[in-house]
């Protein structure tokens, strides 16, 4: 009877220190609201672009065509490398929330990774979170990071991925 006991005790603690083990994430396909302002993005069309952002200066100057805010997006001369639509034109893609954002009703930010340069960075699934926290790899060359707002219509895009107004402050989480 001690020995069954004893066994009983030793697989409840196995057990339990294999789920108190947290390993590196699996990537999930994007939410509704954020593949709106992909195919948005993707499509080069300026009108669902605009209706998937939220109220505000972005807004504003994504409409009157701010052309620092369009190289963000859409590059120039051709060069879309780091652009969102560089990183967007690679599918599938792997989203994470953003761990290192504080998340709230009101907003939320997600990490995206084409697939292929997720595969490249990631850890071996079987590493321990706090091994190997997220994000993995280059801003901007494997990932980049975009923020949505809840609004009166829903989940809108709050930074085109990674767009800083000049002269406004960081966004941390």
């Amino acid at each position: 009877m001690k020995r069954v006991l004893a066994l009983v005790a030793t697989t409840s603690v196995i057990g339990l220190s294999a789920c108190a083990t947290e390993t590196v994430p699996m990537c999930r396909a994007p939410q509704a609201h954020e593949m709106a302002a992909f195919s948005a993005i993707i499509s080069h069309n300026e009108t669902a672009v605009a209706d998937t952002l939220a109220p505000g200066a972005l807004r504003n100057a994504f409409i009157s065509r701010d052309p620092m805010l369009r190289s963000h997006v859409w590059g120039s001369d051709g060069n879309t490398r780091g652009t969102v639509i560089g990183m967007l034109s690679q599918p599938p893609l792997c989203v994470f929330d953003d761990p290192g954002f504080l998340a709230s009703e009101a907003s939320r930010q997600i990490l995206v990774y084409p697939q292929r340069a997720y595969d490249r960075v990631a850890p071996a699934p079987e590493t321990p979170l706090l091994d190997a926290p997220l994000p993995y790899g280059t801003y901007r060359g494997d990932y980049m990071t975009c923020r949505f707002e809840q609004t009166a219509t829903g989940w809108k895009l709050a930074d085109l991925c990674g767009y800083r107004m000049p002269g406004a402050p960081a966004v941390t989480g």
